[in-house]
């Protein structure tokens, strides 16, 4: 049913190389991985960056997008210029290693009745996409707090060509959104999507560990999820993102086994 290629997103919290060729033996076709500790923007060095893109190519996978971890929501001018140049930093790096997608979550947006926050948001959101042209990269909106059919608008009406969105259907379902619903609304700003469930985000673990296939019953309908990529025309990647308890290879394994049977 899928036509797009198998992505992995990495652990932060081991050693980058080693998952690269992990991924690449798994049949991963590209990774996704955070901007943080010896991989953050400013500690990156050039050198590293070129070890980096040579190891990729040695192993032939691509480099899908490069995560930026964002501690507070883009809903405030306190420190928000220190936030933006941290971004634009990730995006000079993402385009260096040979991505064009930087995924952040901006946090949630503000409601209507609460216009100078929801102002702050907007505004944040099209500064960050003008400088992520800039670089030749696409900001890409991780989505989980609020439906497609609330974020869509926001994006019309930026007016530019360096914003996208990341079907994240884990977070959705934690807030009670449907995801095909979300990638429908918001679909040709779809540039990146995951292939996890609720358990991934932190919830009916007990259920997805008792299973031992990484599947809670029920949270996901992968068919109609998958159908919903097929409606938009998506042919981008779809990424696993694994429980960081656990070994991401049965993880990995079991997804590809179960995109093969439907």
């Amino acid at each position: 049913m899928i036509r797009s290629p198998l992505g992995l997103r990495l652990n932060p919290g081991r050693p980058i190389r080693e998952q690269i060729r992990e991924a690449a033996t798994l049949g991963a076709k590209g990774v996704v991985f955070d901007a943080v500790g010896d991989l953050a923007p400013e500690r990156l060095s050039e050198t590293g960056r070129r070890d980096l893109r040579q190891l990729l190519r040695s192993v032939e996978l691509s480099l899908i997008a490069v995560s930026l971890p964002t501690r507070r929501p883009f809903d405030t001018t306190d420190q928000l210029e220190d936030r933006l140049r941290r971004a634009e930093g990730a995006f000079t790096m993402s385009f260096e290693l040979g991505a064009r997608l930087v995924l952040a979550r901006m946090g949630e947006l503000p409601p209507e009745a609460d216009a100078p926050r929801r102002e702050t948001w907007i505004s944040s959101l099209r500064e960050l996409s003008r400088r992520a042209d800039h670089r030749g990269i696409r900001f890409t909106v991780e989505t989980g707090t609020e439906p497609g059919t609330a974020l869509r608008p926001i994006l019309d009406g930026l007016d530019t060509i360096g914003v996208a969105a990341s079907i994240d259907p884990a977070s959705l379902l934690v807030r009670g959104f449907d995801p095909v619903e979300t990638t429908r609304a918001l679909g040709p700003w779809v540039a990146h999507a995951y292939l996890n469930d609720a358990a991934s985000a932190g919830t009916n673990v007990t259920v997805a560990r008792s299973r031992g296939d990484g599947f809670p019953p029920g949270a996901l309908d992968w068919e109609e999820y998958l159908g919903g990529f097929e409606e938009i025309n998506y042919r981008g990647f779809v990424t696993v993102w694994p429980d960081p308890a656990y070994e991401p290879a049965p993880r990995f394994l079991a997804i590809a086994d179960r995109l093969k049977r439907l």
